[in-house]
């Protein structure tokens, strides 16, 4: 596909997009507070479908994050550092696919 670049463009604006929309919500509910051991532990003590989720979430972002190091030390990517910094400030579903679309575009 001639212009997937643009898919993953999207879809980082996307996931980039509902985590902080998301994360808003809970800091709301929080009056104002973000703590991440309750965020992380809500994950894990909600319910078994929840679990699975995690599970699923952690499985996936550390393949992938293994992937961009990888991949980005291979074609040499330009501040690679960045995206493995977004992955964990910003979100997983944010920098991945904005890694994707800047792997595909130098490897174009």
């Amino acid at each position: 596909m001639k212009n997937a670049h643009y898919l993953y463009l999207l879809l980082s604006i996307v996931g980039g997009g509902f985590t902080a929309y998301f994360v808003f919500l809970g800091v709301q509910e929080n009056h104002g507070n973000f703590d991440v051991v309750s965020f992380v532990q809500s994950t894990w003590t909600m319910n078994p479908y929840a679990k699975s989720l995690s599970c699923d979430f952690w499985t996936g972002a550390t393949a992938g994050t293994l992937f961009m190091l990888v991949e980005g030390i291979r074609i040499k990517i330009k501040y690679l550092y960045l995206y493995l910094l977004a992955t964990v400030l910003i979100g997983f579903a944010f920098a991945f696919p904005l890694f994707l679309f800047v792997r595909h575009r130098q490897l174009a």
